[in-house]
C-alpha cells in the first residue's frame, strides 16, 4: 500500500500529546469487543431471512394480477406450485409408452403425503399423439415453499425415471412447472454464494496486505456486519417489507464488498499513522478522524440513493431500498467500531511481517497512479475526449438489449424445468403451460366467459373451482404468453372483460409479467431522475462545489450506460436470451450509487490537497495518494458482485455481472482518467460557486499553507476549506 505524501511532513513535527479519543479507544477496545460478541450471539438466530418470491412481490398493489394472487392466497393458508410431468416420443406414442406414463403417474401418486405435500396428479393429457403430460401440485406455507418445491421435484424426477427407462429409448420425460423452476433456480440455498464471496475477499486482502494475520480483522468485521444486516432485514420482513431472493443475494455481496472497501480505507490510513505515532491508539485516533468524514459521506450517499427506491411501485424494488440501506449502515457501524477494537487489541503485530513503526515512513504516493495523472495532465482535453468516445462506443451495446420475462429464461443451461417447458411448447398450444386466471363475480360469470372466448388469440376457456367468492376460469392463449403478442392478447382480454364483466380480474403468470413490465416502465420515469438529483444534491453539499458535482454525476451516468452496454454484450456471449423488465433499475441504482461512492473519495482528497496548492497539483497528488487503495476497493467490490454469477438464476447473475463490469469500468477508467481530466480542463472553476480552496486559505490564514498541511495531512474528508 502507498502512503500519503504528507506523511514525511507530519513526521518532522513533535509527537502530539495523546488526546481524549486515543485514551477512549485504548480503554474501550475490550468493552466494544464484548458488546459485539453479545450482540452477535443474540442476533445470529434472527439472521435468517425468508424471501418472498410470490407473484405480487414484483408488482404494485393496484395491479390486477396482484389482486388475483392475493385472493387466491387468502382463500388458503398454503401456497401452491405446479409440478408438470411431460412425456414425448417424437416417433409417436406407442402402447408401451402409454403404459410407462400410467406407471409414472402411479409412482407420483404414491408420493402424495404430508412429507412432500403433493396433491394427486391429474389425468394424463394427450396432445398430438407424440406427447402426454399430467400435473400435481405442491402445497405448503410461503416460508417452506422453496424447500418443499425442491424436495417434491427431486422425488418426482426419481419416481418417473424408472418407468420411462423401462419403456425404451424413444420416450423422453421432463419435470417442469413453477415448482421445478423454483427447484432449479438455486436461490433456496445461497451458501455457495457466501462461500465464494468469502474466498474472494480473503484472497484480495492477502494480496493487498501481504500479511498472514491482517486480513482476519476486516473479515471478522464483515461477517459481523452481515449478521447485523440480516437480523435487521428479518425485522423488516416482519414489518411488512417485501424481501425477495434477489434482494437477499444482493444484501450478501453488498455487505461483503462495501465492508471490505471501508476496511481497506481505514486500515490504509491507520498504517500510515503507525509510521508516525508512538502508540497504536494515537494512530487509530488520527486515522478515524481523517477517514470518518469520507466513509460517512460515502455511506450517506449510497443510503440516500437506495432509499429513493421507496418511490418504486414494484414491491420488490420498493423493499430493496431499506434492505440495501440497512446493509450499508451495518457495514459502517461494524468497520468503525469492531475493526478498530480488533486492531488495537493486537497492536502493530497484526501487520507482521511488514510492521509499520515510527521513523520508517512509506513511499510518497503511488508511482503508477502518479504516472497516470502526469500523462493525463499533459493533454486533459484530448484524454477526456478519447474517454468519452470509448464510453460512448460501449453504449452501442444497448442496441442488443432485449426484455425476456419468460420463466424458463431465468434458469441457466438445460435444467429439467427448461427442457420440460420446451417439450410442452413443442406439442401443446403456446399458452398451455402458462394459462391466465380470470376471477369474476358469480353474477357476471356467463358474460365474462363469452367475452373471453371471443377475445383475440384465446385458444380455450375452461371454468374452474370458485376461489374466495369469485367464479374462476382458466384461459389458454394460442400465442407465446410471455412475448409481445401474448401481452397484446392480455391487454385485449382485459379490455373486453372491462366492458362485459367490470368486476373481472385477469391474473396468472403471463399477466404478472405483463404488469411487472408496466410497473418497471413507470418506475424508471420516476427513479432515474430522482436518484440522479438526490446524488447530485448530496455531493454538492459534501464537496461544496456544484460544477465538480455535476461532473461527477455526469461521468457516473455515462459510465452506467457504457457498463450496461458492455454487460449486454457479455450476456449475449453467455447465451442469456434477455433481461427481466425491472432489472435495469436494480443495476442503475447500484452503479450510480457505488460509482459516485469512489468519486467521493477521490474528489474529497483533491479538495483537501487544493487548500495549499493549485488544482493541477492537487489533482495529481490526490490521484497518486488514493489510487492504490481505491482501486483495490473497486476490485474487491467488483469481484464480490461477480460472485453472483455462480448462482444458476439468470437475473441474479445478470445483476452481478453488470455491477462488476460497471465498478471496474468506473474504477479503472472513469475515476482515474476521465474525472481527473475533467477537473484539469475546468481548473478552479470546478469549485464554483465556492472560491478555490487555496485562495480561501490564503485570505483567511495568511497563506500559512505548511501549518494547514500538517494539521490536515492526508485527510480523506470530502469537505474542503
Amino acid at each position: 500500500m502507498r502512503t500519503s505524501p504528507a506523511t514525511a511532513t507530519v513526521a518532522e513535527q513533535p509527537p502530539p500529546t495523546p488526546d481524549r479519543l486515543a485514551r477512549t479507544l485504548r480503554w474501550a477496545r475490550w468493552p466494544v469487543l464484548l458488546m459485539w460478541l453479545v450482540a452477535l450471539v443474540i442476533l445470529a438466530p434472527l439472521s435468517g431471512v425468508t424471501a418472498d418470491d410470490t407473484a405480487q412481490a414484483n408488482l404494485p398493489a393496484s395491479a390486477a394480477s396482484t389482486k388475483v394472487a392475493e385472493i387466491q392466497n387468502d382463500s388458503s393458508s398454503n401456497r401452491t406450485d405446479d409440478v408438470v410431468v411431460v412425456f414425448v416420443d417424437n416417433s409417436g406414442l406407442t402402447a408401451n409408452d402409454k403404459t410407462a406414463v400410467d406407471a409414472a403417474q402411479h409412482a407420483v401418486s404414491a408420493l402424495v403425503g404430508p412429507s412432500l405435500r403433493l396433491t394427486a396428479p391429474g389425468a394424463p393429457q394427450n396432445a398430438d399423439g407424440k406427447a402426454m403430460q399430467f400435473t400435481a401440485h405442491v402445497q405448503t406455507s410461503q416460508a417452506d415453499l422453496s424447500s418443499a418445491d425442491t424436495a417434491a421435484v427431486k422425488a418426482v424426477r426419481a419416481a418417473v425415471a424408472g418407468p420411462v427407462a423401462q419403456a425404451g429409448d424413444g420416450l423422453q420425460v421432463a419435470v417442469t412447472g413453477a415448482a421445478a423452476i423454483t427447484a432449479d433456480n438455486g436461490l433456496g440455498n445461497q451458501n455457495a454464494l457466501l462461500l465464494t464471496a468469502l474466498v474472494i475477499v480473503v484472497v484480495i486482502l492477502l494480496l493487498v496486505y501481504r500479511s498472514p494475520l491482517l486480513w482476519v480483522f476486516p473479515l471478522l468485521g464483515t461477517l459481523a456486519a452481515l449478521v447485523l444486516a440480516k437480523a435487521v432485514t428479518h425485522g423488516l420482513t416482519n414489518a411488512g417489507v417485501t424481501v425477495t431472493s434477489l434482494s437477499t443475494a444482493i444484501l450478501t455481496v453488498l455487505v461483503m464488498g462495501a465492508s471490505t472497501d471501508y476496511a481497506l480505507l481505514l486500515v490504509h490510513r491507520y498504517r500510515e499513522e503507525l509510521r508516525v505515532q508512538t502508540t497504536p491508539a494515537e494512530a487509530m485516533a488520527i486515522a478515524l478522524r481523517r477517514t470518518l468524514p469520507a466513509l460517512a459521506a460515502s455511506a450517506a450517499t449510497v443510503i440516500c440513493a437506495m432509499l429513493c427506491l421507496l418511490a418504486a411501485r414494484s414491491s420488490a424494488l420498493h423493499g430493496l431500498g431499506p434492505v440495501a440501506a440497512v446493509a450499508i449502515g451495518a457495514v459502517l457501524l461494524a468497520q468503525l467500531t469492531l475493526l478498530p477494537a480488533l486492531l488495537l487489541v493486537v497492536g502493530r503485530v497484526g501487520f507482521w511481517p511488514l510492521i509499520p513503526r515510527p521513523g520508517k515512513p512509506g513511499a510518497d504516493g503511488s508511482r503508477m497512479w502518479n504516472a497516470v495523472g502526469t500523462r493525463v495532465s499533459k493533454r486533459p482535453a484530448l484524454v477526456a475526449a478519447i474517454s468519452v468516445v470509448l464510453l460512448g462506443a460501449a453504449c452501442f451495446g444497448l442496441a442488443g438489449l432485449r426484455t425476456d420475462n419468460n420463466p424458463i429464461s431465468l434458469i441457466k443451461g438445460q435444467a429439467g424445468s427448461v427442457v420440460g417447458e420446451k417439450m410442452v411448447n413443442a406439442h401443446y398450444p403456446a399458452g398451455e403451460i402458462a394459462p391466465l386466471t380470470v376471477l369474476v363475480p358469480p353474477a357476471q360469470a356467463a358474460d365474462a366467459l363469452k367475452a373471453a372466448q371471443s377475445s383475440p388469440n384465446v385458444q380455450s376457456v375452461q371454468a374452474s373451482d370458485p376461489v374466495g367468492g369469485y367464479s374462476t376460469a382458466s384461459v389458454i392463449l394460442n400465442v407465446p404468453p410471455y412475448e409481445s403478442s401474448g401481452y397484446t392478447a392480455i391487454k385485449d382480454l382485459r379490455s373486453r372483460l372491462a366492458t362485459a364483466a367490470p368486476g373481472a380480474l385477469v391474473g396468472g403468470g403471463p399477466a404478472v409479467q405483463y404488469d411487472t413490465s408496466q410497473a418497471a416502465s413507470a418506475d424508471s420515469k420516476i427513479l432515474i431522475p430522482l436518484v440522479l438529483i438526490v446524488v447530485l444534491l448530496i455531493i454538492s453539499i459534501l464537496v461544496r462545489a456544484l460544477v465538480a458535482s455535476i461532473l461527477l454525476v455526469a461521468t457516473t451516468a455515462l459510465s452506467f450506460a457504457a457498463s450496461f452496454g458492455l454487460a449486454t454484450l457479455l450476456w449475449h456471449a453467455l447465451g442469456y436470451p434477455g433481461i427481466e423488465a425491472q432489472l435495469p433499475l436494480y443495476v442503475f441504482v447500484f452503479l450510480v450509487a457505488l460509482g459516485v461512492d469512489y468519486n467521493i473519495f477521490l474528489i474529497g482528497r483533491i479538495r483537501e490537497e487544493a487548500r495549499d496548492t493549485d488544482i493541477r497539483t492537487a489533482t495529481l497528488r490526490g490521484l497518486s495518494v488514493t489510487g492504490g487503495v481505491i482501486t483495490a476497493a473497486g476490485v474487491v467490490l467488483a469481484a464480490t458482485f461477480a460472485a453472483l454469477s455462480r448462482l444458476p438464476y439468470v437475473p441474479v447473475a445478470q445483476v452481478g455481472t453488470a455491477i462488476a463490469v460497471g465498478v471496474l469500468l468506473d474504477t479503472l477508467l472513469v475515476r482515474t482518467v476521465l474525472v481527473p481530466a475533467g477537473l484539469l480542463m475546468l481548473g478552479d472553476r470546478s469549485w464554483w460557486p465556492s472560491r478555490p480552496a487555496h485562495r480561501v486559505g490564503e485570505a483567511g490564514h495568511g497563506g500559512d499553507a505548511r501549518a494547514r498541511k500538517v494539521a490536515g495531512a492526508g485527510s480523506e474528508a470530502p469537505a474542503g476549506g
